[in-house]
């Protein structure tokens, strides 16, 4: 923050400085050089970092300076370096030079407020898509969070969704292949039809392939959509996962990856015999559900990738869901320093005290009662 604040004060006086080293170089150096005229890039730097105004307070003092020192110099008196024509010229040359960099200014300012509302409609029209998750769902709590890469209005295809269907709630996260209206068009198609297939099919293999089935109706060839399904009911999870990244699980403090029996194709290549992976929670168990964003975001200088593992143990230790979520943001902007090169989205579950009754047929009660993180 403090490296923040001392860029925000350096930027309207850097033209200043360039007026500065014209004048002390002028005072000081080889008259041989006339550099007065290098006075006009004080009004083209401030076009780039600050507003309009600013931009015609340099753009005047720069034709001030030139004739101050043009007087100085006994340009208007003699014929030293051009005499009074050179001079005039020289004059002119700052004038319409700050003139462009006031009007390149003017025309920044409306591109950068046209872009910053563009942007903030396309993720006010995004989070509508998305949706909002409820805290609690059957013996979970929930928590959720959205985190642009958003310098520009590109927004991406990241989904969730939770649904408390009659076999257990039911978590849905995923990716678009790439970026713009069209993953943002397939995202809200794979939302739409989960909410409705979640209460419909039991079977968790045949969700995915209904799934799959609509990224293949909506998308092109080279689309496609990464995804994890967690089904959680009284202790139990049924997981598949699409080509996504591994959810994590925090257990007695303890942080690892929850892996799946195979990994299936993601959504879009044809669904083929989607195979479903059993674990065993214990109450005050978390789940970490989460997008690539997270995995590949990068540090800008030494290029390493995010300590997914360490970052998240250090985080969902934190008494609150959303409170872990929010700490994990920050590790990840302090990583990155600021500079998301895609969209994360996060859904943290918490396994409460599950009611001992679970709403699936079939499932083993010897295996509700093991507890352990053991996988069928």
């Amino acid at each position: 923050m403090p490296r923040l604040r001392a860029a925000s004060w350096a930027r309207p006086l850097a033209p200043l400085f360039v007026l500065a080293a014209v004048i002390v170089i002028d005072l000081f150096g080889d008259r041989r050089y006339v550099i007065l005229a290098l006075s006009v890039i004080s009004p083209m730097l401030a076009a780039i970092l600050t507003g309009p105004r600013m931009t015609t307070v340099y753009a005047v003092v720069a034709v001030a300076v030139g004739s101050l020192l043009g007087a100085r110099n006994g340009f208007y008196t003699g014929d030293y370096a051009g005499g009074v024509a050179a001079q005039v010229i020289r004059l002119c040359g700052i004038a319409v030079g700050g003139v462009l960099a006031v009007a390149a200014s003017h025309d920044r300012t409306r591109r950068e407020a046209k872009l910053k509302n563009i942007t903030h409609v396309a993720e006010v029209a995004q989070r509508a898509i998305l949706g909002a998750v409820p805290a609690s769902s059957g013996e979970l709590l929930l928590a959720v969070s959205y985190e642009s890469a958003a310098a520009e209005a590109s927004v991406g295809g990241d989904l969730y969704e939770v649904v408390d269907s009659p076999w257990g709630t039911r978590i849905l996260i995923g990716d678009v292949r790439g970026k713009g209206l069209d993953a943002v068009r397939i995202a809200s198609r794979v939302m739409g039809c989960f909410r409705v297939i979640a209460r419909r099919v039991e079977d968790p293999a045949g969700v995915m392939a209904v799934l799959d089935g609509e990224v293949m109706e909506v998308s092109g060839p080279e689309d496609f959509v990464t995804a994890v399904f967690a089904e959680i009911d009284n202790g139990c999870l049924l997981m598949v996962n699409a080509g996504h990244p591994d959810p994590v699980l925090l257990r007695d403090g303890a942080i690892r990856l929850v892996p799946v029996a195979s990994r299936q194709p993601p959504l879009g290549f044809g669904a083929d015999g989607m195979v479903v992976t059993r674990y065993s929670l214990r109450s005050g168990d978390r789940l970490l559900f989460y997008t690539d964003g997270l995995t590949e975001a990068r540090h800008p200088v030494t290029g390493e990738f995010f300590p997914l593992l360490s970052a998240t143990e250090a985080a969902l230790r934190h008494v609150s869901l959303e409170e872990s979520l929010s700490v994990l943001v920050r590790q990840l902007r302090r990583w990155t320093a600021s500079s998301l090169n895609d969209d994360v989205a996060l859904l943290a579950a918490e396994v409460a005290c599950p009611d001992g009754a679970s709403r699936r047929r079939g499932v083993s009660s010897d295996l509700l009662a093991a507890g352990g993180m053991q996988r069928e």
